[in-house]
């Protein structure tokens, strides 16, 4: 029987990453350094290695290196943004780079399989902050400087638990915890173990801070989660955690504690057949082409897009158990809805005010009378009942596409949508292997709580 040791010193030796790969990654910090450096221009100051390579905290599985390249305070912010954007094209131009958003725009691509971010900054003092992206040389240098290697490794474990679990990265994709969050939560908290066992027991309003506990926090900062960033006080990094990442996060650290094993740092996401063909007849899928455009502007409209359907579907008496949205950030994109049915009863019962209320129940019959089959009193409340003409959740999900219904805005996804859609229940037709990893990822909740 594994212990919670046992497993944690498992994950710990096979989360090392191998000194050939660090060599690898070591090399291509170096070549895409003097690239940087290579661009001359007296309102560049100084680059940066950041993120999780340069604090040590890097999984062999997934790596990335991140370069900040500092500019001179006094540059305006278009200036500053445009610098960025040449610099960071001119360094990874043999490597196909792209545009990535996040509070400004910063350059990616790829090296042998390694992901490269080259964000643009500004040099600044502590607190000073002219754009988001000034606070990270400072985590860098933070991280450095307080992580020894046993807590290093605790955040390699950490980070491959969340991943495991599908809570790991802070982008709109996942809504879940970055890798700087992970590196905050170990230094808290001393442990993979200690922060699980905090998460088991977490309550409302919960506080994380390396400095004396601010009860104020609680008052200036709304989200499930308060996270102070060490650098920056007035910062919460649980602003970008969703209740629904945070919420399975308590979950599963009382079931791994409960039950340790290694499966929770290896289970892969697949396609379960068992459960899809028990959840199929209610499963609604509308599935259409993408324009391509930047992942963190597409997941963001997609996110939209799905709320706003959801909520018309609700409107119309659908009960939406889970809905969830996909994409191959290329050119597919599929809405998944799982509903308790497929079509409305032929009657709705619509149960009114107390009789007693004379001018609510004046309202009630002014607005419902003509539609009403019947309307009566049942016991001391006015109820009416009303035939439904549209039963079919496929016909009211092509009726809110066709007509924009409650569509807002959500960016050039209403468009693609209305282009190329098909609308079909689970188990209509066969599924595409596109489809099958979206409805993977949605049922992967239910795996892994059940294991």
């Amino acid at each position: 029987m594994n212990t919670i040791d046992s497993v944690i010193q498992k994950v710990a030796a096979s989360s090392i990453p191998s000194k050939s790969k660090h060599t690898k990654l070591e090399k291509i910090s170096n070549e895409i350094q003097n690239e940087i450096l290579n661009f001359k221009d007296k309102r560049v100051s100084k680059v940066i290695v950041g993120g999780s390579f340069a604090k040590g905290t890097w999984l062999e599985s997934e790596t990335d290196i991140d370069f900040f390249v500092m500019i001179e305070p006094k540059v305006e912010r278009k200036e500053f943004e445009e610098l960025g954007k040449s610099i960071g094209f001119h360094a990874l131009k043999k490597y196909k780079p792209y545009l990535r958003y996040s509070e400004h725009p910063y350059v990616e691509g790829k090296v042998d399989g390694i992901r490269i971010n080259i964000v643009p900054c500004y040099r600044v003092e502590k607190n000073k902050w002219k754009s988001a992206a000034d606070r990270s040389p400072f985590h860098t240098d933070f991280m450095q400087t307080n992580l020894n290697e046993f807590l290093k490794s605790q955040v390699r474990i950490l980070k491959k638990y969340l991943k495991s679990v599908g809570i790991y990265g802070s982008q709109i994709a996942v809504s879940g915890f970055s890798g700087y969050v992970s590196e905050v939560l170990i230094l808290k908290y001393g442990s993979f173990r200690n922060v699980l066992q905090t998460f088991a027991g977490l309550e409302p309003n919960h506080i994380v801070s390396l400095d004396s506990r601010d009860e104020k926090a609680v008052e200036k900062f709304t989200s499930p989660i308060i996270i102070i960033d060490p650098i920056d006080s007035n910062r919460n990094l649980g602003a970008a955690i969703s209740t629904e990442c945070l919420a399975k996060f308590i979950l599963a650290s009382r079931l791994f504690l409960k039950n340790p094993s290694m499966d929770f740092f290896t289970k892969p996401q697949r396609f379960n057949a068992k459960i899809v063909n028990q959840i199929k007849y209610n499963l609604l899928i509308i599935e259409f082409r993408i324009q391509k455009r930047s992942p963190d502007i597409l997941w963001g409209q997609l996110k939209k897009k799905l709320t706003s359907i959801s909520k018309q579907l609700t409107n119309a008496r659908f009960e939406i158990i889970k809905k969830s949205c996909f994409t191959d950030e290329e050119e597919h994109a599929v809405f998944i809805f799982m509903i308790e049915f497929t079509n409305l009863p032929r009657i709705s019962v619509n149960r009114g005010p107390q009789i007693y209320l004379r001018t609510e129940t004046d309202s009630f019959i002014n607005k419902r009378g003509k539609k009403s089959i019947m309307i009566w009193t049942d016991s001391n409340r006015i109820v009416s009942i009303e035939g439904t003409k549209n039963m079919s959740i496929k016909v009211h999900a092509n009726r809110i596409i066709q007509n924009d219904i409650g569509s807002g805005s959500h960016g050039g996804i209403t468009s693609d949508l209305k282009k190329s859609y098909s609308i079909y229940l689970g188990n209509e037709r066969k599924l595409s292997s596109f489809v099958s990893s979206a409805i993977s990822l949605m049922v992967h909740d239910g795996e892994f709580i059940g294991q």
